[in-house]
């Protein structure tokens, strides 16, 4: 018996880009000013086991309103995304998609590549 060998692994690409490559991260936007990176990991975390959450701060506000949440399973990310999106959360309603890889060369701006 021989077994298929694993296929290689590519080191080029880091552990953001992978998790985006493989559906696993979500962004969240929108979010109220008031939520905390631990009601992210309460309510959003019932999906799934996080493997990292990114809230990024805001100058003089607590956070720039939106975050970058990923999961263990690319199942737990859908199965998240579907409940949350353009619903209410903490009084707001939030978008909540899976973050599309990137593809091509660098720059630019806008574009919703959410």
């Amino acid at each position: 018996l021989t077994s298929d060998p694993a296929p290689p692994f590519d080191f080029s690409m880091n552990a953001s880009a992978r998790a985006d490559d493989e559906g696993r991260k979500i962004f969240i936007g929108g979010l109220s000013f008031d939520c905390r990176e631990d009601d992210l990991r309460a309510d959003f975390g019932k999906f799934g086991e996080l493997e990292d959450v990114q809230l990024p701060m805001g100058g003089d506000k607590p956070h720039k309103g939106f975050a970058f949440l990923t999961y263990c399973k690319a199942e737990s990310a859908t199965d998240a995304t579907k409940e949350h999106h353009q619903r209410n959360y903490m009084g707001r309603e939030i978008t909540c998609k899976i973050v599309e890889p990137r593809r091509g060369g660098g720059g630019g701006g806008g574009g919703d590549r959410y």
